[in-house]
């Protein structure tokens, strides 16, 4: 309603997945950039063109957020040449259906110098003029000097506390940025909560009791009770069981058991990289270097098969979305 402060939400992407806020700061601005900027008639360099128009600084709650996560010196980043390429190959790279949607919702695209920060990414949404949602994505600028394999293996070390036993867990996704895979899981939360997929079309209802809670197995077994489900970190020597128990199940990461929305991301994301000819593997080594787990979830049937369902949900929400008078 006029005068009423606007709800604010922020998803950020770490251990601790979504921050509320109640806010009435003005954003019209922003809310015509994103409503008025023409649509690209092509499937990549207009869009990179429009969408490289919605990069600008964090809006003062993101920064504020990222201060309250532990990033007390959090500041914008302004992006050098190089970085300006790795935004725009990483748009271009989105599936056309993300790019439509970004076209449509996105008011900004910010990076943020905030390297103690426990979350990577944060979107951030408030009510556009058209009633529809308008978000904020503001990605960490660390992430633009990493690989993928790097930034998978740093964040998943966050689930483990070093007892002694020697054992290592690293990622290998060949030699893919971190910024593709970030901008691909963020734009994932943009389309999902824009045609309301996770929370009220639930196409995983076998796996999720609820947005946030498990079904069994998995709520008592080893992947639910991780720091991605709000637990504390397992000592190292245990990580060949939680990783024989990800290869077992049908999550195409740990992460992935953070919340209903985090699954369909995770799905979205890397059922697209895996099209990129992304690779995906989790080693397990002992103390002399010995492997003792490797996963590859991107070559398991029952992963292969949700890709399939969100893949399609998604293009069902985005038809039935177009056809809404």
């Amino acid at each position: 309603m006029p005068g009423q402060p606007r709800m604010k939400t922020l998803l950020l992407t770490s251990i601790v997945p979504a921050l509320v806020f109640m806010a009435g700061c003005d954003r019209a601005a922003a809310q015509t950039q994103a409503t008025s900027t023409p649509r690209a008639t092509d499937d990549g360099g207009g869009t990179a063109a429009v969408l490289r128009a919605r990069i600008a600084p964090p809006h003062d709650e993101t920064v504020a957020a990222y201060r309250q996560s532990g990033a007390v010196n959090a500041s914008a980043h302004p992006l050098t040449d190089r970085e300006w390429a790795l935004v725009e190959r990483a748009i271009t790279d989105l599936p056309p259906l993300h790019r439509d949607v970004l076209e449509r919702r996105l008011a900004r695209l910010s990076f943020i110098d905030a390297p103690s920060s426990a979350g990577t990414a944060l979107t951030r949404s408030s009510e556009g003029p058209d009633g529809g949602p308008l978000f904020d994505i503001t990605i960490r600028a660390d992430v633009l000097d990493k690989s993928l394999s790097q930034f998978l293996t740093d964040k998943e070390s966050m689930l483990f506390a070093d007892d002694g036993s020697g054992y290592s867990v690293r990622f290998s996704a060949g030699r893919a940025p971190a910024l593709t895979y970030l901008l691909l899981h963020e734009a994932t939360h943009v389309v999902d909560r824009t045609f309301g997929v996770s929370a009220e079309m639930r196409p995983f209802k076998a796996l999720w009791l609820d947005y946030r809670d498990l079904a069994a197995p998995y709520a008592t077994g080893p992947m639910g009770v991780t720091t991605y489900r709000r637990g504390q970190p397992i000592p190292l020597a245990e990580s060949p069981e939680l990783y024989k128990a990800l290869g077992a199940s049908p999550f195409v990461s740990l992460y992935a058991t953070a919340s209903a929305g985090e699954d369909l991301a995770e799905l979205a994301a890397w059922s697209h990289l895996s099209r990129l000819s992304v690779p995906l593997t989790v080693e397990v080594r002992d103390a002399k270097g010995r492997v003792a787990v490797t996963v590859e979830p991107l070559r398991s049937p029952a992963v292969q098969a949700r890709f399939a369902v969100a893949d399609a949900v998604l293009a069902r929400a985005s038809a039935k979305s177009s056809q809404t008078p």
